[in-house]
């Protein structure tokens, strides 16, 4: 006999608890639809949702959006939607607003794109960060290709992430490339669309987790706009959209978002249509609304679907409650959102900013794998080292900001909460080029840009300015640092040529810092990883140039350095982390390999896995290094 269940919608979870019965994680999920145009209206506000999981079923009521608009771009993870941009009944807009799934009601306000965008820019987002792609400006004739992104979990303006950088002909610049999220984890999608004198057929990516300009990634069949994107955890599919001169597809088409290469025929539309919504929970995508005709008359409310796994034609699922063309759409059940059943390791590594870059990215220190988005820093932050870290909190000092400026904000996140990461307080002056470590009460940085040789410190625990400690036995920048759970070194650094000392400070106290010993070689850049007891100082460079070299010292005894083995490549501009008994260590300029360490042995590395950031300059911390008992 099959057990007796009771069925209890439980949105924020995406489960249907039943008792003693299998459950499925995406019957929860939550499709929404929101703005759009009508025969009537030429930007609504309306929010509408439908179950993703059923069978077939129309939307219901959500809330409303805070302005009527229609062309919105919408992203988000498995609790919030967000709608970016848009076009109202008479004027551009640039207010982005965002819905938390569990709670049906209007939209709240998110902040604003950078540049006051419309028409239906394509989109892309894992559980951490959203991406737009293209978009209008100001008129017709004046397109932008700008990709910008913005951290989910908070709140705050969409920040630059690079350009559109394909050639179609003579332009990269598009718009009306249609709505929907395309993308995995790991890269995001921007097919088609309008450039300033044609349609294209150009497909591009980003990597989300970091910045820069998109790369080709292949073609559609034919030059088309106004589409609807879809995409599984390993398929991009596009449907729809118009072929220009009036004349509207239905065709289906799909590429496999790990490789690179020309769509393959899927199936096709009931009809076909152009200015569509699209969306898609992990296993299924929803051809959401548009028009038969670019009249607005022929705008139509029904839902088609398809399952990604397989291929063919869609079919009907149900409607949405009134016909509508060019809205946003969105799930929380999307597989390109990061399931967060497995976040919060107990050993977090943390690897932030680089060069051109805000991204933060984790990795489970104790299993080799690869690395997932945890979030951003404020700004695209580079040319400082290490961090300040707790059980809890992880602190990053100074830096290069995006502007080429150094900046003296500590910024601050925690362990257990993806994000964006938030003001902690100031260094005394600006600085980059700096080395932080920490015990699990104070955060250290030390020396800087032109050498500087102030030690400050901070209370990990409690947000302010930081205080001086004491300074370094020379001014130096370009140094590494590490700790134990009583003294922290500062390894290495640069003056007028690399150098190799070794000093080191007691955390509790302050004061100067001691004469310690010498690296194994002078080396500026050689970053720290520790247990409580040993300490690795690993790559760099020499006068001679970069060098693989790692070296170890015994944290409590003064003394030189001692060889321990190599890295697998030389790397002069890497970062570090550990969790007392693992270092790894992300090698620098072109790779996202982590090379691996057991500090209380000596050898080689061997490959942990790879992250997805390809960065320098990072910052980097752990919950659980050296100087953590």
């Amino acid at each position: 006999m099959a057990p007796s269940f009771s069925g209890v919608w439980n949105i924020s979870t995406q489960y249907q608890y039943r008792t003693g019965w299998p459950i499925d994680a995406n019957l929860g999920a939550v499709g929404i639809v929101a703005g759009g145009t009508t025969a009537a209206t030429a930007g609504i506000n309306t929010i509408e949702k439908f179950l993703t999981a059923a069978s077939s079923g129309n939307a219901t009521d959500f809330g409303d959006l805070s302005v009527a608009r229609h062309s919105s771009s919408s992203m988000g993870n498995d609790t919030r939607a967000i709608f970016a941009g848009g076009y109202g009944a008479s004027s551009l807009s640039n207010v982005i607003d965002y819905i938390t799934y569990a709670t049906s009601g209007n939209a709240t306000d998110f902040g604003d794109v950078a540049a006051t965008s419309s028409d239906a820019n394509c989109s892309a987002s894992n559980n951490v960060r959203g991406i737009t792609f293209g978009g209008r400006l100001v008129s017709n004739s004046n397109i932008d290709n700008a990709i910008e992104y913005l951290t989910i979990a908070s709140t705050g303006n969409a920040i630059d992430f690079g350009d559109l950088s394909v050639l179609d002909g003579a332009y990269t610049q598009r718009h009306r490339q249609g709505n929907g999220m395309s993308g995995s984890t790991t890269r995001g999608l921007a097919s088609g669309g309008y450039t300033p004198n044609n349609l294209t057929n150009v497909i591009q990516y980003v990597t989300i987790a970091s910045a820069g300009n998109s790369t080709d990634f292949g073609d559609m069949s034919s030059s088309t706009d106004e589409l609807a994107h879809m995409s599984s955890n390993t398929r991009g599919v596009i449907a729809g959209g118009s072929g220009g001169g009036g004349t509207f597809i239905n065709t289906i088409e799909y590429v496999t978002i790990a490789s690179t290469g020309n769509v393959t025929d899927f199936g096709d539309m009931t009809v076909a249509k152009a200015y569509l919504m699209g969306a898609s929970s992990s296993t299924k995508g929803f051809i959401i609304g548009g028009s038969t005709s670019s009249a607005t008359a022929t705008t139509v409310n029904s839902i088609e679907t398809i399952a990604f796994s397989t291929t063919g034609n869609a079919t009907d699922f149900g409607d949405i409650t009134t016909a509508t063309r060019s809205g946003s759409a969105n799930t929380s059940g999307h597989a390109a959102v990061q399931n967060e059943d497995g976040f919060a390791p107990a050993a977090i590594g943390l690897f932030a900013g680089g060069l051109t870059d805000s991204s933060i990215e984790y990795v489970n220190i104790a299993t080799d794998g690869e690395g997932a988005m945890f979030g951003d820093l404020q700004e695209k932050t580079s040319e400082s080292y290490g961090s300040g870290c707790s059980t809890t909190r992880a602190c990053f000092f100074g830096g290069q900001g995006h502007v080429n400026s150094t900046i003296t904000t500590v910024q601050f996140i925690t362990f257990s909460t993806k994000g964006k990461a938030t003001t902690f307080g100031n260094l005394s002056v600006n600085k980059k080029e700096t080395a932080a470590t920490s015990n699990v009460t104070r955060g250290l940085n030390a020396g800087g840009y032109n050498n500087q040789n102030g030690i400050e410190y901070i209370t990990i625990a409690s947000e302010g300015n930081a205080t001086d400690f004491g300074d370094l036995t020379l001014g130096r920048e370009k140094l590494g640092a590490l700790s134990s759970t009583t003294r922290s070194v500062f390894t290495g650094g640069f003056r007028s040529a690399p150098e190799n000392y070794l000093d080191y400070v007691t955390i509790a106290s302050t004061g100067n810092a001691t004469d310690f010993g010498d690296q194994t070689s002078s080396r500026r850049n050689a970053q720290g990883a520790s247990s409580n007891t040993r300490g690795l100082l690993m790559g760099g460079d020499s006068s001679g140039g970069e060098v693989n070299t790692v070296g170890y010292i015994t944290i409590a005894s003064a003394g030189n350095a001692t060889d321990f083995g190599d890295l697998s490549a030389v790397a002069k501009e890497g970062s570090a982390v550990s969790n007392k008994t693992l270092a790894l260590y992300h090698l620098d300029a072109d790779k996202t390999r982590l090379d691996k360490f057991t500090i209380a042995s000596t050898g080689n590395a061997t490959d942990w896995g790879d992250i997805s950031k390809i960065s320098f300059r990072e910052f980097s911390g752990s919950n659980s290094h050296g100087g953590i008992a």
